[in-house]
């Protein structure tokens, strides 16, 4: 007969089970955290902010005159400026001035660009192993943006904002993220693995275990003795 378990035999099981638990879950978490040390590159992010604007845009002199459609028109260029600036013949320029013998692809890897809280403003951001590599990379871009863009783009400019600082700590791994994801992940193996052993565990614990299995009455149960060593010694000894 298959066994069955529902919820609250299985909550039961748990916490009779605790301590395997407990053992997951310091595993799985000083696994994950020697791993994030140990065997995990950091990566240092070095970012500056630019600030992005197009002469042919109708905007009257008078804020009250500026539109909808001019801000969004505005917040399109973001994209528009941030394909100009990881194209390739923007990024050889870029491995050329540099100097660190990058090639255009692998500086394609590490930069991302992204508009500030959705607005005109564009962040140039580049990670890379080498703390001092990801601040020269990105000063390069930023000023050569500039032409790069007036170059491209009619009546496209930018303006540098925020220029980019050199790296202190390193942004990734997140050591403690990936701790409490090693001790998540050995919970729920330890989980699996004590419900596993108890379905296929088929022995009789007790009489109350046998009746709830069969769904039958329980009519008498056959003692079970334990021999004693000292009763099988003799009374006495032979001289």
């Amino acid at each position: 007969m298959e066994k069955q378990i529902n919820f609250m035999d299985l909550l039961r099981l748990y916490l009779r089970r605790w301590w395997v638990l407990l053992i997951g879950i310091l595993v799985g978490g000083i696994i994950s955290g020697v791993f994030t040390v140990f065997f995990v590159t950091p990566m240092y992010v070095s970012a500056g902010s630019m600030y992005t604007e197009n002469s042919n845009d109708v905007v009257a002199k008078d804020v009250k005159d500026v539109n909808l459609n001019t801000i969004m028109v505005r917040k399109e260029l973001v994209q528009t400026y941030a394909e100009v600036l990881t194209s390739n013949v923007f990024l050889k320029k870029v491995a050329a001035e540099c100097g660190l013998g990058y090639t255009h692809e692998q500086l394609l890897s590490m930069i991302s660009m992204s508009s500030k809280n959705d607005t005109e403003i564009l962040v140039i951001s580049v990670e890379s192993p080498n703390p001092q590599h990801a601040y020269i990379i990105a000063q390069v871009i930023t000023n050569l943006a500039e032409d790069q863009i007036s170059s491209v783009v009619e009546g496209g400019s930018v303006k540098l904002l925020d220029e980019p600082e050199y790296p202190q700590t390193f942004s990734s791994p997140n050591i403690g993220n990936n701790v409490k994801i090693g001790m998540l992940v050995g919970l729920l193996l330890s989980m699996i693995a004590v419900f596993l052993v108890e379905m296929l565990d088929n022995k009789v614990k007790n009489a109350e275990f046998l009746a709830k299995q069969f769904q039958l009455p329980v009519l008498g149960e056959i003692p079970y003795f334990v021999n004693d060593s000292k009763k099988d010694e003799p009374a006495f000894k032979k001289a």
